[in-house]
């Protein structure tokens, strides 16, 4: 997506996540911003979506990574307006596409080789259009949690981290782990956000 670092030269990292109410981001995510920063020794910043905008030093020449999982509305309105308040403030911003348009995290989806994938109720539109070409991609069904049953319980939540959905949907035969609970998962995206500029 973005041409290969020169040895060394890491470029500043802003990912912006759903986050929880007020603002607050999950455990799993803080930790992937820690051992991410220390790997590319360079600044890494996560910004909620929930949360007021992050005050950052001035001029910087940032990266900005949608850790978000489908298209709905925070990826057609509220990453642009990210990426222009940013601008506005005088950094050189470099968008990428949204983590659930990624050729390689796709494949890793696939390879997860799950009866179903579970995801949060969407709107119709874009975002409904966009699991119906995931569930044809990965070769499962794509379900809404509120539609789920007891048959369910071995599906792979379409989530980042723990949350309402994977709560809920949490039974004794099942821990309904979030994507970043699994340790495989978790060192996958971690390879890819590395191996940015």
């Amino acid at each position: 997506m973005l041409p290969k670092p020169v040895a060394g030269e890491h470029s500043p990292l802003l990912l912006v996540v759903h986050g929880h109410a007020g603002g607050q981001i999950p455990e799993v995510l803080e930790d992937l911003v820690s051992e991410l920063a220390r790997g590319r020794q360079a600044p890494v910043w996560m910004q909620a979506l929930t949360a007021d905008p992050l005050e950052l030093p001035p001029g910087l020449p940032l990266v900005l990574v949608p850790l978000l999982l489908t298209p709905g509305s925070h990826v057609r309105a509220d990453i642009p307006a990210i990426r222009q308040r940013l601008r506005d403030q005088g950094h050189r911003v470099r968008v990428l596409p949204f983590l659930g348009a990624w050729g390689p995290w796709l494949e890793h989806l696939r390879g997860l080789a799950a009866p179903a994938v579970l995801h949060h109720p969407l709107r119709p539109g874009v975002a409904d259009r966009y699991l119906a070409a995931l569930s044809a991609y990965v070769g499962v069904p794509c379900l809404s949690a509120d539609r789920s049953g007891e048959g369910d319980a071995a599906a792979l939540p379409l989530a980042l981290a723990p949350n309402r959905m994977t709560a809920h949907l949490r039974t004794e035969d099942s821990a309904c782990l979030a994507l970043l609970e699994r340790p495989a998962t978790r060192q996958f995206l971690l390879n890819l956000l590395l191996d940015l500029p």
